[in-house]
């Protein structure tokens, strides 16, 4: 359900009039294939299947409120589409598609009701649909027990490949003229972390309906909240110029030990060298045991990546690796924070790499980097306050999840 930005190669009218062919008469033989192959659509729980209706579209309306640089794009439409198929059939998936398709077409108005896209969608949907009806009709998926777990994951990745076949590799490339390599090695390779993700919490909810009902639908609380409660805190953000240099400096700090991987003592010290940096000061806060490497953090930050830096003249590995992150949140800070030049992170980022090598470390600059590049699509200052790194979130999350599922769009 959601597509990047791959290379064009151009299309062709004969080419278009080919795919606008194939995905009509895919769709035109989709009802005739529900009711030759498809389960019957049992709704002996209709409350079940409206709850999971609402649940997609409250995914749906929440993402699209968000407005930000790029589209932003979270949703747990693999998962639900899986849950649909297994519980009550194809159509009840084609059925959970359509109402997040409908839903942009009709009360978003992002795009027009009867386009080319509408029609791939309704063709990779359906088909789908159909597909992982019949993984789970062939591997004898009878109840939906523990023991089909690996048939309900295996259905809903086959799902989510013949729905990108479908609307990416054949639409994306006959009818908007996208080269075929881009797409399965930047845009699959990119969004599959969370294809996998959606479909094994469809999976776990699938299994866990029988015994728990409605109450199941707890394992997609992490889709749901997405799109209403953690974007909009991300995109929501502050300007770096509303912090003094102690902050915009610790800040930083603690949002480049989070790229880097540092454990949570060193970026204990982090947080109370940066003020001591800048106040001599850490306000009473600072443990005792950490007292000595707060004070050699802030004291050796002025050390220069090349060796002609003071007080001590080192150079490169041999300077403490938290005075070198100090070292590049301070100057990333007096370049961004009130009352300091206040420049965009973009101008800052420059700055910073000129500086790398000879002053500040390449690696933690590139660091810095990785903080801008992940953030700002979805920000909504040029200067803004990093994010990520405060979310309660495990960090494949933060890190790796949040911004595969902001970075995406639909078919027009």
């Amino acid at each position: 359900m959601e597509v990047g930005v791959a290379t064009r190669q151009g299309s062709t009218p004969a080419r278009r009039r080919t795919a606008i062919a194939f995905l009509a008469a895919s769709a035109l033989a989709l009802p005739f294939a529900l009711q030759l192959f498809g389960t019957p659509t049992t709704l002996h729980d209709p409350l079940l299947f409206a709850a999971l209706l609402l649940i997609a579209l409250a995914c749906q309306t929440g993402q699209v409120a968000l407005k930000t640089r790029v589209p932003v794009s979270a949703d747990g439409g693999y998962a639900m589409a899986l849950i649909a198929v297994a519980y009550w059939g194809p159509a009840a998936g084609l059925a959970v598609y359509l109402m997040w398709d409908v839903a942009n077409r009709l009360i978003v108005k992002e795009y027009r009701v009867f386009t080319p896209g509408a029609l791939a969608n309704l063709a990779s949907y359906g088909w789908s649909v159909m597909v992982g009806a019949g993984i789970l009709r062939l591997t004898d998926v009878t109840a939906l027990e523990p023991r089909a777990l690996a048939s309900l994951f295996t259905a809903g990745v086959v799902m989510a490949l013949v729905q990108f076949a479908v609307s990416r590799l054949f639409y994306g490339t006959l009818y908007q003229g996208y080269r075929p390599g881009p797409l399965v090695r930047d845009e699959l390779s990119s969004t599959l972390p969370g294809i996998l993700i959606d479909v094994a919490l469809g999976t776990a909810t699938a299994v866990l309906i029988e015994p728990l009902g409605i109450g199941a639908f707890a394992v997609l609380a992490p889709v749901v909240l997405t799109p209403t409660v953690v974007l909009p805190a991300v995109a929501r953000n502050r300007s770096v110029s509303r912090l003094d240099l102690p902050a915009a400096t610790g800040l930083y700090a603690a949002a480049l030990a989070d790229v880097l991987r540092l454990p949570r003592r060193r970026r204990r010290v982090l947080a109370e060298a940066a003020q001591f940096l800048h106040t001599r000061s850490c306000g009473g806060r600072v443990r005792t045991d950490d007292v000595y490497e707060v004070m050699l953090a802030a004291m050796y930050a002025g050390e220069r990546f090349d060796g002609t830096g003071g007080p001590a003249g080192l150079r490169g590995g041999m300077i403490p690796l938290e005075c070198r992150v100090l070292a590049v949140a301070d100057a990333w800070a007096r370049l961004t924070a009130g009352p300091t030049q206040q420049l965009s992170h973009t101008e800052a980022l420059l700055a910073l790499e000129l500086a790398a090598g000879t002053e500040l470390d390449p690696v933690v600059v590139a660091a810095a980097g990785e903080v801008v590049h992940t953030e700002l699509p979805w920000a909504t200052e040029d200067a803004f306050q990093p994010m990520l790194h405060r979310l309660p979130l495990p960090r494949v999350v933060r890190r790796e999840g949040l911004p595969h599922a902001l970075a995406g769009s639909g078919h027009a």
